[in-house]
């Protein structure tokens, strides 16, 4: 797997290459928006709603909205001072904290963190350290376009970051939506209850909850296909979007076919000349390197 990030990890003066990998994937099916009448693709164009024309993207600006209608405006090169590094950067550990502290409700996307040299003494002594005092470290990060918060942790062999959000992006509680206050629980009510959590209790497993969404909708694709319920978009703007077509597909056995034929002896009606003889030389040769691409 490719990394797509390469930087370093550092604790106190202890630096660590390390590079990031894709550790999740989006398998939700995703639905295209298409005529009914003819089944093509639906253009989701950008308009100018005042000038009345379509605009390509180099006349698009960026704007935030402080008030209801009004942005205040900034440049791309505006923009870019709030970026972070875009392919290096560091993962910057400051602090170590029990897992169980942090609510999960602050964790997002995790992806995982391989050694970025072949010296991993100090990736290997940190994951070491980690397992042994059941720690994880609460990192910043400077991820594509901006700085992030994130945990890094032992997983297996490696080191999982997981990306978190920042308190102020988490919604407290409102006070309506606790429970009304009732009775407690009677004492038969208390047992049934726990002998239904022991009952149901085991270790998890994630591969017995599969997405059962995604799994149906890939089982009426494929009846779908089978049943010749298939659109093809026709559009203008679809041909032309077709990549370019590729080398042609050699038929092998066609070729030696042909090598054959071209190779065979003459029958004994005509005898060839040696200069007529060298001539195919050449022919026969071109003829291999054709079946060879």
């Amino acid at each position: 797997m490719r990394a797509f990030w390469s930087g370093e990890m550092s604790f106190g003066l202890v630096t660590i290459p390390a590079k990031l990998y894709t550790a999740t994937k989006d398998l939700t099916p995703q639905f295209h928006q298409l005529h009914k009448a003819c089944g093509t693709r639906i253009n989701l164009v950008r308009r100018c709603g005042k000038c009345e024309k379509d605009l390509g993207w180099d006349e698009i600006g960026k704007g935030y909205e402080v008030s209801k209608n009004e942005y205040a405006l900034f440049t791309k090169e505006e923009l870019a001072k709030f970026d972070g590094a875009e392919e290096h950067g560091s993962i910057e550990i400051v602090e170590f904290v029990d897992p169980l502290e942090v609510d999960l409700a602050f964790i997002e996307k995790s992806y995982w963190l391989g050694p970025g040299s072949r010296n991993v003494r100090g990736y290997n002594l940190l994951r070491s350290v980690l397992t042994e005092t059941k720690k994880v470290a609460v990192a910043k990060v400077c991820l594509r376009t901006r700085t992030r918060l994130c945990l890094v942790r032992p997983r297996g062999r490696l080191f999982s970051v997981d990306m978190m959000r920042f308190a102020e992006e988490l919604v407290e509680a409102d006070a309506e939506m606790a429970p009304v206050e009732s009775k407690a629980p009677s004492d038969g009510e208390r047992a049934l209850a726990l002998h239904l959590v022991k009952q149901l209790s085991g270790s998890f497993e994630p591969s017995r909850h599969p997405d059962e969404y995604r799994n149906a909708v890939l089982a009426a694709v494929d009846q779908k296909i089978e049943a010749g319920e298939v659109a093809r978009d026709t559009s203008p703007e679809s041909e032309a979007a077709k990549p370019t077509a590729g080398p042609a597909v050699i038929d092998l056995e066609e070729l030696l076919a042909r090598s054959i034929k071209a190779t065979a002896k003459p029958g004994p009606a005509k005898t060839k000349s040696a200069p007529a003889a060298e001539q195919t030389a050449p022919k026969h040769a071109s003829s291999n390197k054709k079946g060879r691409r």
